[in-house]
């Protein structure tokens, strides 16, 4: 189904915060020292800010899929990056938790990459 100007906006403004995340993410593991998973975290979000690129490039053409769900899959993906943020500035299992974070970003890309 076409997706609304007005929806187009929300979805870009979740994928914009899954980007802060993963840049937040970034400097907690820098400040920890962990500059391997710091640029892991990194790599994954560069590809995430060209999905989100190209989605703004084209948010005058036609984009399809059902917008609700597509803001509540990224609200609820950005709810597990926070946790694991938070795991990782309190020293918690901190390699699971990289992998956990390459995993949420990557099924961010994944939603992007399926709405135009």
């Amino acid at each position: 189904m076409p997706i609304s100007m007005t929806k187009k906006q929300e979805i870009i403004q979740q994928l914009l915060a899954s980007k802060t995340k993963s840049y937040q993410a970034e400097v907690k593991l820098l400040l920890k020292r962990k500059p391997t998973e710091a640029n892991e975290i990194k790599k994954h979000g560069k590809e995430l800010s060209r999905k989100i690129d190209n989605l703004i490039a084209e948010t005058m053409t036609d984009w399809t899929g059902n917008a609700d769900k597509i803001i509540s899959d990224v609200k609820l993906i950005n709810k597990k990056v926070q946790r694991s943020i938070n795991d990782i500035n309190n020293s918690v299992n901190v390699a699971g938790n990289v992998v956990k974070l390459v995993g949420f970003i990557d099924d961010v890309v994944e939603i992007a990459d399926g709405i135009t």
